[in-house]
């Protein structure tokens, strides 16, 4: 049985009513409450086409009638394009690409022959980006053609059979069409007869066209870019774009065809999460939109070697490697160079299409822009950033991007991105990493820290990297596994508050022993400018003073109605000598309090340690945390 026929049979299983219209069929579309037939349903080479004229997506009307992408192909592998020259095109169901046969020498045209006899004939010859759409057209009375693996490699293809034709050229709408589009009118300029370039009429490809029914005539011209003059600004009605679901890569953590960020401290493990995610995509284990289709995966990564570090820990992870694909640029003189953004954005469409890609994983994200851009810089960071965003919307591929945090102490992981603020802002979700120390099992822990399209009160994940040794024909090589533990009751952003509490309780005790003997050693009190002075001169920085001032329990006065400000130590201080009250400053943990509460402490602070409140708790009224109260530091 064909894939027409499968499809119509699942359509008729379901109630709906097919019509038969001699080039193709219409039926209700099982994805909507279909009234009127809108589903067309189109025969080609290989395969069948199918387009709602509703707006569903072709994957909600396979889910509706519980059929796989590999019942759209007469062969359930997928399709298989022979050229002329004994060249073997495999494409399969997933989208993904791989050559046999005749792979040398120079590529020849798809259907070399057809157009050798075309141009003779004097027929119009139609360009194409792939394949599929060259059998989409000639299903509709056309002679059509195409390069072999893709809209970036018409370059490498002989365009010579060209010459003297009338070309009808309909590239893709999207910029790697636009960039193929450029590739074949240099190719052709001064060589054909004719160049007309047209813009289908439904969809973004040929393909799409035919799949919703329309002929040759119904295509659009379109101005060559040569006759492009200005550029200009379009209106789009809202009613006209039908709503659709936010469709997830790995179940409301990670949005297809988004942005995502994989951000943390260095050696917890990212780049080996990142090969964790791959190997489920690869294996079609992933929950999400792709779990039982094992799907394609692009790799750019600059900091690990492939063959010591990157291809071993996607063995050990369980990745297909078939799908796991390398991403380098190779320039016209043969010159491999890392991929750069947003220079290589429509390049890269390019590919991501040719083999179905799910995931571009750049590791770390940094690294790939462009050096002359600054990573510091917002309007920078967009310029990099929104290219790739619109690149991921169109294709429906997610980019997870590395990140590293930088040195602050604060408890906000998107506030601890390293580089602009724009990283965290131009991405739709992001994923923090963080080593949990208080642990025994050395487990780090992963937190949903920004969910723009979903639930951002997801549970933290606990996870610990084991190593694994792989043979080689070397040795044996070890490399590190990603081990989910199951959930953790500690997130990332607790952890950093615990560290950063840490830290700064650690800074500001050494700096109140200072500010005491400092003190002491002045009579008991100074200038705050010449202490604040002083302090610099031994690396305490002046807001780490003034926190210190407040836990070492000086006081801050006016000397008399027109003199500075002053710091001094209370009387008892004063007499009990620097070593004993540095000790007791520095071991305590709550600072000594009146316990008539009279000093002026901000609302939403504990009113003995000093130490933010639980918002909750303040929220109700509460003044200090449970434990912190005048009687018991008094005492």
């Amino acid at each position: 049985m064909g894939a027409v026929q499968t499809i119509l049979a699942a359509l008729e299983h379901t109630g709906g009513k097919v019509i038969t219209n001699g080039t193709g069929h219409k039926a209700q579309c099982p994805a909507h409450d279909d009234r009127n037939p809108s589903l067309s349903v189109r025969g080609i080479e290989g395969q069948a086409l199918l387009h709602c004229h509703a707006g569903c997506d072709w994957r909600d009307v396979l889910d509706a009638l519980a059929l796989t992408p590999a019942d759209l192909f007469d062969d359930q592998a997928g399709a298989r394009y022979g050229y002329d020259d004994g060249r073997i095109v495999h494409r399969t169901p997933a989208k993904a690409f791989r050559q046999s046969g005749n792979t040398h020498g120079d590529a020849q045209l798809y259907r070399r022959s057809r157009v050798d006899d075309a141009v003779k004939a004097g027929q119009t010859v139609y360009l194409v980006e792939g394949e599929k759409d060259v059998h989409a057209l000639e299903a509709i009375g056309a002679v059509a053609t195409t390069a072999p693996m893709g809209a970036t490699n018409w370059t490498k293809v002989d365009p010579s059979p060209l010459a003297g034709a009338h070309l009808a050229v309909v590239p893709d709408r999207d910029p790697a069409g636009e960039k193929w589009l450029h590739d074949v009118l240099d190719s052709v300029d001064g060589k054909a007869a004719s160049v007309s370039v047209f813009t289908p009429k439904t969809g973004k490809d040929a393909a799409d066209h035919v799949a919703a029914g329309h002929g040759l005539n119904d295509l659009t011209p379109i101005p060559t870019p040569t006759e492009v003059s200005t550029r200009q600004v379009r209106l789009t009605p809202a009613s006209t774009i039908k709503p659709r679901p936010v469709r997830w890569l790995w179940a409301d953590r990670l949005p297809a065809g988004e942005v995502c960020l994989t951000p943390g401290r260095g050696g917890v493990g990212k780049s080996t999460f990142h090969a964790w995610v791959i190997a489920h995509l690869t294996r079609g284990t992933l929950p999400g939109v792709h779990q039982g289709e094992p799907r394609a995966c692009i790799i750019a990564a600059v900091e690990d070697s492939w063959q010591r570090t990157i291809v071993p820990r996607l063995i050990a992870a369980g990745a297909d490697l078939e799908l796991a694909y390398r991403a380098d640029v190779v320039t016209d003189e043969g010159a491999e160079l890392s991929l750069t953004l947003p220079a290589d954005c429509d390049a890269l469409a390019g590919e991501v299409d040719r083999v179905g890609a799910v995931l571009l994983s750049l590791d770390p994200l940094m690294s790939t822009i462009n050096g002359s851009l600054d990573t510091h810089k917002d309007r920078d960071v967009r310029q990099a950033l929104e290219p790739l965003a619109r690149l991921a919307d169109q294709a429906g591929i997610t980019v997870l991007g590395n990140a590293h945090f930088n040195k602050s102490s604060g408890s906000d992981p998107m506030n601890a991105i390293m580089g602009s603020a724009a990283f965290g802002n131009v991405v739709r979700a992001a994923l923090g990493f963080a080593a949990d120390t208080d642990t025994d099992d050395g487990g780090c822990v992963i937190s949903q820290v920004k969910n723009n399209l979903g639930k951002l009160d997801l549970p933290s994940l606990r996870y610990r990297i084991d190593a694994a040794v792989l043979p080689t024909d070397e040795g044996p090589a070890e490399v590190g596994r990603l081990v989910m533990l199951g959930e953790s009751d500690r997130s990332v952003a607790d952890i950093m508050r615990d560290r950063g509490d840490q830290g700064d309780r650690s800074e500001r005790d050494e700096a109140a022993a200072w500010l005491v003997d400092y003190l002491a050693e002045q009579g008991g009190q100074a200038k705050a400018g010449e202490t604040i002075k002083a302090a610099a001169g031994h690396g305490i920085a002046k807001t780490t003073l003034t926190r210190a001032r407040e836990r070492a329990g000086v006081i801050s006065m006016k000397d008399g109605m027109s003199g500075g400000w002053v710091w001094s130590l209370g009387p008892r201080r004063i007499h009990e000598g620097t070593e004993e009250t540095s000790s007791e400053t520095v071991d305590s943990s709550v600072p000594s309090v009146d316990s008539s509460g009279d000093l002026d402490v901000p609302q939403g602070i504990c009113q003995v340690c000093r130490e933010p409140l639980d918002p909750v708790l303040a929220g109700l009224g509460d003044t200090t945390h449970p434990g912190c109260t005048p009687e018991r530091t008094a005492a």
